[in-house]
């Protein structure tokens, strides 16, 4: 834990409530949450679905378009 806290500069509070959220998500399992060691990565990357979706191209974006 010190090690997160140094590299991360969050406090142990901060971590332990990220790592319960990636537990209740599925992302790791922590069945025992005395020591960090214990922690089990099952996802490594964002779902498909939480993905931040690209802004749809404005008409005025159009590469090569040269009519003014």
């Amino acid at each position: 834990m010190h090690e997160l806290t140094v590299k991360t500069g969050r406090g142990k509070a901060d971590i332990m409530a990220a790592l319960e959220g990636l537990a209740s998500a599925n992302y790791i399992t922590w069945a025992d949450r005395s020591d960090i060691a214990n922690i089990v990565i099952l996802e490594g990357w964002e779902r498909e679905s939480e993905q931040p979706k690209p802004p749809a191209a404005s008409q005025f974006d159009r590469p090569g378009d040269i009519s003014y």
